[in-house]
């Protein structure tokens, strides 16, 4: 039997949508997180900004609030920036609390002593998947940025393969470099997934998202016949939970290529 040591999952950072919260998010996930389980550890995300109960929210979770958003509710700032403790904008944030929650897993031993874990993905739903788009934007900028001025080619933070939208809708949300570069990416070309379902109300949205932000040649739509929620049919879900574990597959061949 090997003595070495066993590598640590992947990790995929998880953001709910508006008016939900991570608690409310990690239960709508439950049955994907026991999908995924052989491969990923799924680490929910809370939004700073209190608002009313979003859609689909009520009733199940009434016992469930404060509901949260990633966007400030009385402005329309699209960097999710707003009055929380440091004053940041939502990126900056959300890159803090995924390097915070890496320290959190060491010192509540879920990640083994010495052990470095990684974030792999970043999964969304509604509101949600405007931070994932934000989160890979704002990673292609940088490494542009490093290779503008030929101070590298890689962005030495998180580095991120892949991303899932669920039933979104909306641009990316901003960060500090796109509003310094003059000629700022628009178009995503990091590896997606795109859940897509075709009784949800909000269809439209998620469609003008797809087309509008995202490169085809890197973005993979999966339509379902289902609402404005995570998928909890058997087949849907497993089918949902292969296309993640396909996509990392792909993302781990093309890096060691």
């Amino acid at each position: 039997m090997s003595d070495a040591p066993t590598r640590p999952k992947p990790l995929i950072a998880c953001f709910h949508g508006g008016g939900s919260n991570a608690s409310i998010y990690e239960i709508q996930c439950s049955f994907l997180i026991s999908l995924l389980a052989d491969t990923f550890s799924l680490e929910f995300f809370e939004g700073p900004f209190t608002r009313s109960a979003g859609p689909g929210v009520l009733p199940a979770f009434e016992g469930y609030s404060p509901y949260k958003s990633w966007f400030h509710p009385e402005t329309s700032a699209e960097d999710g920036g707003g009055f929380d403790d440091k004053g940041s904008d939502g990126l900056s944030r959300v890159l803090g609390l995924m390097e915070e929650r890496l320290k959190q897993r060491q010192r509540d031993g879920r990640a083994k002593p010495g052990s470095k874990e990684e974030w792999v993905g970043v999964m969304g739903f509604s509101q949600g998947s405007r931070v994932v788009g934000g989160l890979l934007l704002d990673q292609q900028r940088r490494e542009q940025t490093l290779r503008d001025t030929k101070v590298g080619t890689t962005w030495s933070g998180i580095k991120l393969r892949f991303g899932v939208c669920c039933m979104g809708g909306g641009a990316p949300m901003e960060g500090e470099v796109g509003f310094k570069m003059e000629n700022p990416d628009t178009v995503i070309r990091i590896p997606t997934l795109h859940l897509h379902g075709l009784k949800d109300e909000y269809l439209p949205l998620g469609r003008d998202q797809l087309a509008k932000y995202y490169d085809p040649m890197t973005a993979t739509l999966y339509e379902i016949n289902y609402h404005h929620a995570m998928p909890w049919v058997k087949a849907e879900s497993e089918e949902l939970a292969r296309r993640i574990k396909e996509l990392y597959d792909k993302t781990k061949v093309e890096k060691s290529g």
